[in-house]
């Protein structure tokens, strides 16, 4: 049984701007210019299955060839002597970036992306690494796997950092909204990650990801801890980049995934870029059931297109609607993640279509990392009071507990636009 209750808005302090890395060419990412200027970036870790034991770490590298490449952790720093590292993988998954017939006509560089997925962790463990590419070697970034126990947590949410459909550029919105993030994650060292609801640039081709994989080191805190991503995969990531960008080793699934964020908490990972009935929808069926039947408390899910969104037709949602939104209300899910409409929500409970404080799901989001944001319709019966609706760049912040998920979302001035708290 989840209930909702809105809290009143906060200001949030302790706000620091900062660069992560010097990045030479840095105000033409995804240029020439910048491949020349940085043959090896993209430092990143990515989850998406058993985070509290497995994570990808990835980087991208220029078209040249390198002897070779490792990763090199421990569980204390060791400040960048390789030879002091516990641990230790060269085996590498390589794969060029895919380019198009328009990338070669503008001299696009052809860059390599780089994968190792990291097994056998610790959970709820710091894990200091250092990344070699030939003769080069990355300073020492650390990450912090998920637990394994029922502590409290939070974790990040938002969707849409993509630009309009214009040939790449600089994107100054969404890098703000990076750098908030990488003050959020030294503010509340308990983030487990960044859950992104999709759209990451206008296209998924590797002149637009590059900008968008240069924006996303801006997350990257002073000291070097590394937000990691858990990707959903919306309409504009329909490319094989997507793919490429986010490889996991051994991935048998359409981006259609279950990450335990504790054993209290799950995160269910649905794509709306493909058959919302079907497999996936079976998928769903029998993931929801054993979660609900098991041990976590709290069952969220994110997908790029709403079922219940705030700005496009109320008919968008429809197969969402008819294929998902029963399941989510027949297994008791706590909330739902959305995005895609380029404005903030959160709607009432809502049962059946209509608002039930007692058994309805609510929906929050609908896109604000960076991307143009549109007026919301305000007069849908979903996003009357209790919920809300606006408009303005913005992330989530979700902190769970045993007792409740406190949900806020936050703006480019740090100051709260949205608050509650949803109880069982």
């Amino acid at each position: 049984m989840t209930s909702l209750r809105p809290l009143s808005v906060v200001l949030l302090t302790g706000f620091l701007f900062h660069c992560v890395a010097v990045r030479a060419g840095a105000d033409e990412p995804g240029t020439v210019e910048e491949a020349a200027a940085r043959p090896f970036m993209h430092h990143r870790v990515m989850f998406m299955h058993e985070p509290s034991t497995k994570a990808a770490v990835a980087w991208t590298t220029a078209d040249e060839l390198f002897e070779s490449h490792g990763v090199y952790w421990d569980t204390e720093p060791r400040e960048g002597d390789l030879e002091k590292y516990a641990f230790k993988t060269h085996a590498i998954h390589s794969q060029p970036y895919t380019l198009i017939d328009k990338d070669e006509k503008n001299e696009i560089p052809a860059n390599i992306g780089h994968t190792v997925l990291l097994e056998d962790l610790k959970p709820a463990t710091t894990y200091y690494l250092v990344i070699v590419s030939g003769k080069y070697q990355s300073r020492e970034f650390h990450f912090v796997t998920a637990p394994d126990d029922d502590r409290p947590f939070q974790l990040l949410f938002g969707g849409d950092s993509r630009r309009g459909p214009k040939w790449p550029a600089v994107h100054e919105d969404r890098r703000q909204v990076n750098r908030l993030m990488a003050d959020l994650l030294e503010e509340h060292p308990g983030i487990i990650a960044l859950a992104h609801g999709a759209d990451y640039c206008a296209r998924a081709e590797w002149t637009f990801l590059t900008d968008w994989l240069s924006d996303h080191e801006l997350t990257t805190t002073k000291d070097g801890r590394l937000l990691p991503v858990i990707p959903a995969r919306g309409n504009h990531d329909r490319g094989v980049t997507f793919e490429e960008m986010f490889y996991w080793p051994g991935r048998d699934h359409e981006y259609h995934y279950a990450t335990d964020l504790t054993k209290g908490a799950v995160l269910l990972t649905l794509n709306t870029e493909i058959s919302h009935a079907g497999d996936q929808r079976d998928w769903l069926a029998k993931t929801l059931k054993t979660y609900r039947s098991g041990e976590p408390r709290w069952i969220v899910v994110q997908y790029h297109v709403p079922a219940y969104g705030s700005v496009k037709e109320y008919a968008q949602g429809a197969s969402q609607r008819q294929h998902w939104v029963p399941l989510f209300e027949k297994f008791g899910v706590d909330l739902a993640l959305e995005a895609d409409h380029h404005s903030l929500k959160r709607t009432v409970p809502i049962f059946e279509d209509k608002e039930n404080a007692e058994k309805g799901v609510v929906y929050i989001g609908d896109g604000g990392l960076g991307v143009p944001q549109r007026d919301p319709d305000t007069s849908r019966w979903y996003l009357q009071a209790p919920g809300m609706t606006s408009n303005g760049h913005h992330v989530h912040l979700l902190e769970f507990s045993e007792e409740k998920i406190k949900g806020t979302a936050i703006g480019l001035d740090r100051k709260a636009l949205d608050q509650f708290e949803i109880t069982r």
